[in-house]
């Protein structure tokens, strides 16, 4: 019976034997590109409705439109707060 240790051992073995070979390319840096995060957000249900139905005429998603309408808000909201847009981003 094979002890863990040894088949890391061969694992890596096989890894760089295959990397010697050309059959395994090099890993690929991790994308550390800006992406979108889920953010939850509580909607009455008529509210929902609401926005179901702005989304659908405007032939978009619910989250489309949640995040249009967020930005919208935003943007009227720093207005307000005068114009300190670095908390924005």
């Amino acid at each position: 019976m094979q002890t863990a240790k040894n088949s890391a051992t061969s694992f890596q073995a096989l890894v760089a034997a295959n990397r010697a070979a050309g059959r395994l390319s090099e890993p690929v840096a991790p994308d550390n590109s800006k992406k979108m995060q889920l953010a939850g957000m509580r909607l009455l249900p008529a509210e929902l409705e609401q926005a179901k139905a702005l989304a659908d005429a405007d032939e978009r998603s619910l989250a489309w439109f949640c995040r249009r309408m967020y930005l919208r808000g935003l943007e009227a909201y720093m207005a307000e707060q005068g114009g300190n847009t670095a908390a924005a981003q």
